[in-house]
């Protein structure tokens, strides 16, 4: 059984303070919502088995030791530290959460079956913010610059000579209250990327922009006539060539590329019904790892991608899967010719081309297949994976032997020598050969590094890192190195060592282990759920900004990769749906100490899309690229805050000093001879 984590984080309604906030997260994605007083907050679950984790009360309160979730009875919880229980549920359906804010505590009890609340707007929290009072501000620099120093604001672009220690400027009235100060007649010299700076943009290519229309639907793939939640919507690396420039502009540092590998050709039951198909459009469904996805384009393609990208400073980073493959559909079974279908009398010709009949739902293709079948040893195979498939090791409970989502687990593990299995051998175009002694991950290793080898990549995002062995990584980091030292000889080029960011979920911003195993990077899942203060105030990033610096400043190798949205949580812009929340978050994740992600869109608002029973599907919507006049607006702030972080390492590896003053937020980074002041003075 999937483990699911459910977390409710809730603050007190009072004032300056956030409204109350409840996450449901898995170990693969999560979602917020905003929790209200006055009424119960209902929600969709299936059943499951969860953990609840109740945090950010205020007051003076302390939940007994080993209590139990009881239906419709309230559930005592600490105050200033988290309560974390564990929640069952046995019947899918819609449960209330209640928060009762003066005892408390929370209730939970089944709803009355009725359309649950899928569209939520949460109020812009409560907090005490700086305000601006006349169109011209003095700003106090301490000695971070000595009189007569010309400065040159980023947004209005004009020069203002410090005197006693302090500017007097006049804010730009569309950047939020913020002034981006820098060095006037300073020359910006050309450097390597500091990856503990660097502007990450990651492109969920299927849904990003469409330059190819003749492979939108290769191997059988459908559109589903409905709202394609869960088909290939036609994006393609072509498409990424076409927007470099555009990408260029926000001040990206690196593209991250959703898996861009051959995926299962057919599709499964989408969402908790059945009510769409879903393909493997998003990448992580893998059929075959030394291959490109028809839909997505040819190794001809990629070889230009790498090299318009390098062209423009941009360093490619593909998506590594280690941890498992994708799932057996109907049209891999017979392309295949794995024998554990009984087709009926109204079964397509192709496979692939299954439809539900009345009474049925995406589901239903299932019970023409024989689970029970021997024949299920051709598929992968029980020295390759573990799933629930007669002579296959069966899935465990821990991160390593789990199987995430049902999908088959690699044994990653085991030490014994395996063979490719036949249909992989005899994949068309597959660069896959049978080695001697070959175990598992050194297949994996080879598979994932070969990419390098034959185009330069610059580094991975690897997926899943908790649920594969360190020593794996170790390996993987090693001969990514080798490889891409490889390239580079091959090509007579040099550059910086191979990058390495991992995806430990639900890791915050400290230095752990996992920094030890060949990373030189880790997602941070904590920024997103402080960026509703942030964007209320930018100001109330004070301590975070504060907490990373003094970390990045104390562990030499610790680098958080922080973003707002992601294709697993949420969309930033479907959280409040405000134009002015989504510019001033841009200032809280751009001028963040340590690295940063920019998921496609979040410079433009990028909307939620259709997701049936499977809000996820919401987060990857197409990208937008004919722009209203506020957007346009939006997409120029974004550039000019990502440009100014470019031009400034100092932003996100240097040391960071705040400058006390009046009724102002202001601060420096200093990293070796680059320096900058920010100064937020107010809305």
């Amino acid at each position: 059984m999937k483990l699911k984590t459910l977390c409710l984080a809730m603050l007190l309604a009072s004032p300056g303070l956030m409204a109350a906030n409840l996450s449901i997260s898995t170990t693969t994605n999560s979602r917020n919502f905003p929790l209200p007083e006055n009424e119960p907050l209902v929600v969709p679950l299936t059943k499951d088995t969860y953990i609840l984790k109740v945090s950010d009360i205020d007051g003076d309160c302390q939940a007994p030791d080993n209590q139990k979730v009881r239906f419709s009875k309230p559930l005592s919880l600490n105050c200033g530290s988290p309560t974390e229980l564990p929640l069952k549920i046995r019947f899918s359906g819609d449960y209330a959460f209640d928060y009762d804010a003066t005892a408390h505590t929370l209730s939970i009890k089944r709803a009355p079956k009725k359309a649950a609340k899928t569209e939520f707007k949460r109020p812009v929290p409560r907090v005490q913010c700086e305000t601006q009072n006349s169109d011209s501000v003095t700003i106090s620099l301490g000695d971070t610059y000595p009189d007569n120093t010309k400065l040159r604001d980023a947004f209005t672009g004009k020069t203002v000579v410090v005197k006693s220690g302090q500017v007097s400027v006049s804010p730009s009235k569309d950047s939020g209250g913020l002034v981006l100060l820098e060095p006037a007649d300073k020359a910006q010299k050309k450097a390597d990327l500091n990856w503990k700076n660097a502007n990450i943009y990651f492109v969920m290519v299927d849904r990003f922009n469409n330059a190819d229309h003749s492979n939108d639907n290769r191997y059988g793939r459908h559109k589903d006539g409905k709202d394609d939640v869960g088909t290939f919507h036609g994006g393609d690396l072509k498409g990424v060539i076409e927007k470099l420039d555009y990408i260029k502009s926000l001040g990206t540092d690196a593209i991250w590329l959703s898996p861009i590998v051959e995926q299962m050709h057919g599709f499964v039951g989408g969402g908790e019904s059945g009510s769409f198909p879903f393909y493997g459009y998003h990448g992580y469904w893998t059929r075959d790892f030394t291959k490109i996805d028809e839909n997505f384009g040819t190794e001809t393609d990629l070889k230009k991608l790498v090299k318009e990208a390098h062209k423009r400073g941009i360093k490619i980073l593909m998506d590594a899967v280690i941890n498992h493959s994708g799932y057996s559909s109907l049209a891999d079974l017979q392309f295949d010719g794995i024998d554990v279908v009984t087709p009926g009398s109204d079964w397509p010709e192709k496979w692939a081309d299954w439809t539900p009949k009345a009474g049925q739902n995406w589901h239903s293709f299932h019970s023409k297949i024989n689970y029970q079948s021997k024949e299920w040893k051709n598929w992968w195979g029980g020295d390759w994976v573990r799933s629930g498939l007669p002579g296959y090791p069966q899935p465990g409970s821990s991160d390593i032997t789990m199987s995430l989502a049902g999908l088959p687990d690699f044994l990653t593990e085991s030490d014994k020598a395996v063979t490719p299995p036949k249909w992989l051998l005899n994949n068309p175009g597959t660069h896959v050969q049978a080695r001697d002694n070959y175990r598992v991950s050194d297949y994996l290793i080879e598979w994932q590094t070969g990419w390098v080898k034959r185009f330069g990549i610059d580094g991975y995002r690897v997926d899943t890192v908790k649920h594969v062995e360190g020593e794996v990584w170790k390996r993987l980091k090693a001969e990514a190195t080798s490889s891409l030292e490889q390239w580079r000889k091959a090509n007579n080029q040099t550059g910086q060592p191979f990058f390495m960011m991992g995806e430990v979920w639900g890791h915050s911003a400290y230095r752990s282990p996992y920094f030890d195993d060949g990373f030189d990077a880790l997602i941070n899942f904590d920024m997103q759920k402080k960026m509703d203060k942030g964007a209320a105030c930018f100001s109330q990033m004070a301590d975070t900004y504060q907490n990373y610096a003094n970390t990045i400043q104390t562990e030499k190798d610790f680098n958080p990769v922080s973003y707002m949205s992601s294709h697993d949580t949420e969309l930033f812009f479907s959280r409040f749906k405000s134009m002015d929340m989504q510019k001033a978050a841009a200032n809280a994740l751009l001028l963040s100490p340590g690295a940063v992600q920019v998921y496609y869109g979040d410079e433009v608002a990028r909307k939620i899309g259709p997701y049936a029973d499977d809000f996820h599907q919401g987060t990857r919507s197409d990208m937008l690229w004919k722009l209203d006049k506020p957007r346009e607006q939006l997409l120029k702030h974004w550039q000019t805050v990502g440009q100014f972080r470019k031009a400034h390492p100092a932003i996100g590896a240097g040391k960071h000093e705040v400058i006390p003053q009046d009724n102002a937020y202001v601060f420096s980074r200093e990293l070796d001879n680059d320096k900058v002041v920010v100064a937020f003075v107010g809305k």
